[in-house]
């Protein structure tokens, strides 16, 4: 998902930005369903992924163990991971490992702010996300979040990895890259949310339904009897006096 890159280059550089940012991990694969997942690499840093696609440029760098899996439609079923129909930003890719162990995701520059995110861990699975003040996964390690099964699984989408659920880290200062460890095929992260704390996308409002014309029609007649009433009203007040 490609959204509110400008939002984002301003808390990279530790500005204000009006709204949080999320990247989903949408358009790394070439074609859906691809044929292999692609490694995301410099595809939101200016860079491709391996499958040659690229993004904005959001100064950040993957590592090669970091690959797009493909989520699970109704219709398409490529992996073992799906958001279940739940699509608030992203519906076609997700980050995962393309081998167990961990991927890093490197900041150009520090971040500071909230990070939140979405995820799903296989049964019995543990999964975890750190955070370092240090390139690569070094230096000092600001956060260290364990992550535990929870996921129901969707039958209906042929996934275990089902439905996504909220996390995050917190508000953290100076952050230069992210640890991703778990098993290959037991962990997804999707809407990585740069922000906004442990609930980063929280359901939209509900849109205010339009008046049908008979409303209209009624709402137009109740104004003109009101207004009636108070030239009743002031007429009569004006006799008086």
């Amino acid at each position: 998902m490609r959204i509110l890159s400008a939002a984002l280059a301003a808390l990279l550089l530790g500005g204000p930005a009006s709204a949080y940012t999320v990247v989903g991990f949408e358009g790394i694969n070439a074609g859906y369903p691809p044929s292999s997942p692609a490694q995301i690499l410099g595809f939101y840093d200016g860079g491709t992924s391996s499958a040659g696609t690229s993004g904005a440029n959001f100064g950040m760098t993957f590592d090669a163990n970091a690959i797009a899996v493909c989520l699970n439609s109704l219709a398409v079923i490529c992996s073992n991971a799906s958001t279940g129909g739940q699509t608030p930003t992203s519906n076609k890719g997700a980050l995962g490992l393309a081998s167990s162990g961990v991927a890093i995701l490197d900041f150009s520059s520090a971040y500071s702010g909230a990070i939140g995110f979405r995820y799903a861990v296989a049964p019995a699975g543990i999964a975890f996300i750190q955070a370092y003040d240090g390139v690569g996964g070094t230096g000092t390690q600001l956060a260290n979040l364990t992550l535990f099964s929870g996921a129901p699984g969707c039958p209906a989408y042929s996934a275990i990895l089902c439905t996504l659920g909220p996390g995050g880290l917190g508000s953290l200062t100076n952050v230069r890259s992210l640890v991703f460890g778990g098993t290959a095929g037991g962990v997804v992260w999707d809407d990585l949310t740069f922000g906004a704390g442990n609930d980063p996308l929280p359901p939209p409002a509900l849109p205010t339904p339009a008046p049908e014309p008979a409303s209209w029609a009624m709402m137009v007649a109740g104004f003109g009897a009101i207004g009636g009433a108070l030239r009743r009203r002031r007429t009569a007040y004006a006799a008086r006096s």
